[in-house]
C-alpha cells in the first residue's frame, strides 16, 4: 500500500484513547493493521456509501479484532472483502444496465427491421408516383403524403423506445432510470411549491431465501405480484384521494416509491397499508404452462419512510434522501423485519431507530 493510502496515515490520527483500545486487542503498534482499522471505523461519515455497505463494513471491522488474527495473508483478504463491499453496488448497478441496454438493442433492431421493410415500400410507391404520369402536384402530393406517414409511423417507435427504455419488464412499473428522471422532477416542484415529498424504500423480507427454496423463476413471479400491487395502490391513492404516487423497481427485490406532496407522518400511514397488502396477499405458484402448483404463499415486506425537507435539510438532494430512506429501511431489518420505520435525524448523532407510530 502506497504512503498516500488511509491505512498508511491512520496510526497519527489515533486518539490515545482509541490506540489504549487497539493495544489491549492487540492490535500491532506501528502497522498497517491500525491505518486500515482506523480507515474503517471512519466509514461510517462517508455520504457516498449507503447504511448498509457502512454496516457490512463495520461488522468485518469486529470480526477482524475478533479473532486476532494479524498476518499478511489475513490483510490482504480484509482488504479484498472491504473492496468488495465498497464496489458491490456499482457492479450490481452495471450489470443491470448492460442488461437493460441488450433488451432495448434487441428490440429496437426488431422495430428497424420493421421499419426497413416500410422504407421499401416508400419507395415503391415513391417511383410508382413518379412513373404514374400524374400532373407533378399530384405526385408531390402522393409522396409527401407517404413521407408524413412513415414519419408518423417514426415518431410512435421513438415513444415506444422511450417507453422501453424507464419500464421495468418483470414488474411492469418504472425502472431504476424512472425512478432517476421522477424523483429528480418531483423534487423541483415540491421546491418551487414548498409542498412536503416522501420516499419509501421497500425491501423483500428474506427473499434470497425464498429464491434458493423456490427458485428464481418463481421468485420472479413474486417480484411482479409486488409490483402489481404496487401499481394498484398507486392508481387507487391518484383515484380516491388524488395523491401522485409513483412506485419503482429500484433494483433486485428493492422498490422505491416517490410520494409527491406527503409529509413523512402521512406516508407512514401509506407505508404499513403496502405492508399489510404484501402481508395479506396469496402468492401462487404455477408450472409452465399455468397450472397452480401450490398457492397461499406469503412474503413480508420492509419499508423505510423519508421525507425530503426534514431529513435532508439544506442538503435537498436526491442522493440524500434516498440514503435517508434505505437507513429507515435497514433499522426496520435489524428490528425484526416485517415492518415501517420512519427516519428520525437524530440517528446522525445517536445510530438509535424507531418504528412508525412511536
Amino acid at each position: 500500500m502506497n504512503n498516500d493510502s488511509p491505512s498508511s496515515r491512520g496510526p497519527e490520527m489515533c486518539s490515545e484513547h482509541l490506540c489504549g483500545t487497539l493495544d489491549r486487542l492487540g492490535v500491532p503498534r506501528e502497522s498497517k493493521w491500525r491505518g486500515l482499522i482506523l480507515y474503517m471505523r471512519s466509514i461510517k461519515d462517508y455520504d457516498f456509501l449507503d447504511a448498509h455497505q457502512k454496516e457490512l463494513i463495520q461488522r468485518l471491522v469486529v470480526s477482524v479484532l475478533r479473532e486476532k488474527d494479524f498476518s499478511e495473508d489475513k490483510f490482504k483478504a480484509v482488504v479484498r472483502q472491504n473492496e468488495h463491499i465498497l464496489h458491490d453496488p456499482w457492479r450490481r448497478k452495471v450489470s443491470a444496465s448492460l442488461k437493460e441496454t441488450a433488451r432495448l438493442v434487441v428490440e429496437m433492431y426488431q422495430i428497424l427491421g420493421r421499419r426497413r421493410g416500410d422504407v421499401e415500400d416508400l419507395e415503391a410507391a415513391t417511383v410508382q408516383a413518379v412513373e404514374s404520369g400524374k400532373e407533378l402536384d399530384e405526385v408531390l402530393a402522393d409522396i409527401r403524403k407517404g413521407f408524413t406517414e412513415m414519419v408518423t409511423v417514426m415518431e410512435r417507435d421513438v415513444d415506444v423506445l422511450q417507453e422501453l427504455s424507464l419500464t421495468d419488464p418483470l414488474t411492469g412499473i418504472g425502472n431504476r432510470r424512472a425512478f432517476d428522471q421522477a424523483a429528480t422532477e418531483a423534487m423541483t416542484m415540491a421546491g418551487r411549491l414548498r409542498e412536503p415529498l416522501s420516499l419509501l424504500m421497500i425491501d423483500i423480507d428474506h427473499f434470497k431465501l425464498f429464491n434458493d427454496e423456490h427458485g428464481h423463476r418463481i421468485g420472479d413471479q413474486a417480484l411482479a405480484s409486488v409490483g402489481s400491487l404496487l401499481k394498484g395502490f398507486a392508481e387507487d391513492s391518484d383515484k380516491e384521494k388524488g395523491v401522485a404516487i409513483t412506485p419503482t423497481r429500484y433494483g433486485g427485490e428493492e422498490f422505491a416509491v416517490i410520494l409527491s406532496g406527503v409529509t413523512k407522518e402521512h406516508a407512514g400511514d401509506m407505508a404499513e397499508i403496502i405492508r399489510e397488502k404484501v402481508g395479506r396477499y396469496n402468492f401462487v405458484i404455477r408450472d409452465l404452462s399455468g397450472q397452480v402448483i401450490t398457492a397461499g404463499i406469503k412474503i413480508k415486506v420492509s419499508i423505510g419512510v423519508a421525507e425530503l425537507l426534514q431529513d435532508c435539510g439544506m442538503a435537498a438532494e436526491l442522493a440524500h434522501l434516498v440514503e435517508a430512506a434505505d437507513r429507515a429501511l435497514y433499522q426496520a431489518k435489524n428490528q425484526g423485519r416485517n415492518r415501517v420505520c420512519l427516519y428520525d435525524p437524530a440517528w446522525v448523532m445517536d445510530g438509535g431507530g424507531r418504528k412508525a407510530g412511536q
